[in-house]
C-alpha cells in the first residue's frame, strides 16, 4: 500500500450491533483512493520522486473532493489529498492538506510526518522539527518508533547542530535504529563532510556503527 496503513490499525472489531455508518463511509472511499494512487504511482528512487500515469492524482483529488463536499470531511481521506498533491509536486498544496487531516485528527502520525518531510524539504527547519516531534510522541514504542528522533536528528544536522544531532541519534538507537539504514545517503555524505558534524558522527559510527559504514559516508555525494 502506498498510504500508511496504521491509519486504521487500531480500530476494533464491532462491539455494537450497528457500526458507525460515517466511518464505514470513509473507510470504504479511502481504500478506493489510495488502491487508485498503489495502481498508478510508483517511486523512482533515483529522481527522488514518486511518479503517476496520467490523470491518475486528477482523479484521487476528485474522488476524494466529492466525499468532502457531499458527506464529510475525513482525517484519512485530507492525508490522501495532501500525498496526491505531493506527487504532482504541489508542496503548499499538499501542506494544506495534510493541515487539515490534522485539524481533523491532530494524532495522524503519518500526516505529521510527511509534513514534517516537506518542511524540512523548504527549509522550514522550526516546523519540520515540531512535526518530528509529533511523530516521537505518537509513535513511542514500536519496530519503527525509532523515525521521529531520526528525522529530527536530520533536522539538527541540516543546522549543523552537532549537540542536537548526537543527542537525537542516540535516543533513535535506543528505539532501534541501525546507521545500516543511512549507509551511502546523499544526504548523510553531506553530513559528513560538514566540518562542524564530522567528529560527532566519526565517533557515533565507531561506537555504534558496523565496520564499512563510515566508508560509505566518505564517498562525495552524487
Amino acid at each position: 500500500m502506498m498510504a500508511w496503513l496504521w491509519l486504521w490499525a487500531d480500530v476494533a472489531a464491532a462491539t455494537v450491533p450497528l457500526p458507525d455508518f460515517r466511518e464505514a463511509l470513509a473507510r470504504q472511499r479511502w481504500r478506493e483512493v489510495d488502491e487508485l494512487l498503489t495502481r498508478g504511482c510508483a517511486p523512482q528512487p533515483q529522481l527522488k520522486v514518486v511518479m503517476c500515469q496520467e490523470g491518475v492524482t486528477k482523479a484521487a483529488l476528485e474522488h476524494i473532493d466529492a466525499f468532502r463536499d457531499q458527506v464529510f470531511e475525513d482525517a484519512g481521506l485530507e492525508y490522501l489529498a495532501g500525498l496526491a498533491h505531493r506527487y504532482d509536486g504541489e508542496d503548499a498544496a499538499a501542506i494544506r492538506r495534510l493541515r487539515a487531516a490534522l485539524r481533523l485528527d491532530p494524532a495522524h502520525r503519518a500526516a505529521w510526518y510527511d509534513i514534517g518531510e516537506l518542511y524540512l524539504k523548504g527549509g522550514r527547519y522550526d516546523k519540520a522539527t515540531e512535526a518530528f516531534e509529533r511523530v516521537s510522541e505518537l509513535l513511542a514504542d514500536g519496530e519503527n518508533s525509532w523515525l521521529g528522533p531520526w528525522r529530527l536528528a536530520e533536522v539538527a544536522a541540516h543546522q549543523s547542530d552537532a549537540a542536537t544531532f548526537e543527542g537525537h541519534i542516540k535516543r533513535a538507537l535506543q528505539r532501534g535504529f541501525s546507521f545500516q539504514h543511512i549507509a551511502g545517503l546523499p544526504n548523510w555524505q553531506r553530513f559528513y563532510a560538514d566540518p562542524a558534524l564530522t567528529d560527532t558522527i566519526d565517533k557515533l559510527l565507531t561506537v555504534y556503527a558496523a565496520p564499512g559504514i563510515a566508508d560509505t559516508l566518505r564517498q562525495p555525494p552524487e
